[in-house]
């Protein structure tokens, strides 16, 4: 089965702040109290206060603010066509990994990871041009029947050959992976005696997808 499968702030801005968070922190720790200064309990609690808030400062200043683009993560998912059941998961086995923004999955996907946390959970619809593109009709075409039934038993010889029923798509989805692991999909149609209308578009072109998606791990 074929895998399924920018908002990275500038430099600039997080060097920023980072010195901004030192300056404040800084300024906190190195003022002079005031020669009126309470004394006992009381000026402990004043300087367990200023601990507490460099802290949170230091906190605030070294957060990674989620997935970004470049990371490499590991994700949960699964996928269906809107309404029907999952028709690919790898939510039982091992988590997918991948570069978020380098291209090994659909664009769509990416965005949806950008962002996250270790440990959440997402659930987008894709339209197709952030996923397998759109239907080229040219693909489609009618051929002789017996023909492509010769055709068949050639791929099977070299290759394997095997048909996929997807939940929402009326007719099976014939799978034909070729030596070098390449994969093609060819949908059958309007079958008679004579003719077939064969379909070799991704059986996904032109089609909404819904993800669910688990963020397990930032690699980095």
């Amino acid at each position: 089965m074929v895998d399924f499968f920018n908002s990275l702030p500038s430099p600039g801005v997080n060097d920023t702040r980072r010195d901004y968070c030192r300056a404040g922190a800084t300024a906190l720790i190195m003022k002079r109290p005031s020669q009126n200064l309470p004394s006992g309990w009381a000026w402990k609690a004043i300087v367990f206060g200023v601990i507490l808030l460099f802290l949170t400062l230091f906190a605030g200043c070294t957060s990674t603010g989620g997935a970004k683009t470049g990371d490499t993560v590991r994700v949960y998912y699964s996928v269906a066509l809107p309404g029907n059941p999952p028709f690919d998961t790898n939510q039982n086995g091992t988590p997918l990994e991948f570069i978020v923004g380098s291209g090994q999955m659909p664009p769509g996907f990416d965005r949806a990871v950008i962002g996250m946390t270790p440990g959440q959970t997402t659930t987008v619809t894709v339209p197709p041009d952030q996923a397998y593109g759109l239907r080229n009709e040219s693909l489609v075409g009618e051929v002789d029947t017996n023909a492509l039934k010769e055709m068949m038993t050639r791929l099977e010889q070299y290759g394997e050959l095997s048909p996929r029923l997807i939940p929402g798509i009326d007719e099976p989805v014939w799978e034909y992976r070729a030596p070098g692991n390449q994969v093609y999909y060819y949908r059958f149609m309007n079958i008679t005696a004579e003719t077939t209308v064969v379909d070799q578009n991704h059986f996904l072109a032109g089609r909404d997808l819904v993800f669910s998606i688990t963020l397990v791990e930032i690699v980095r």
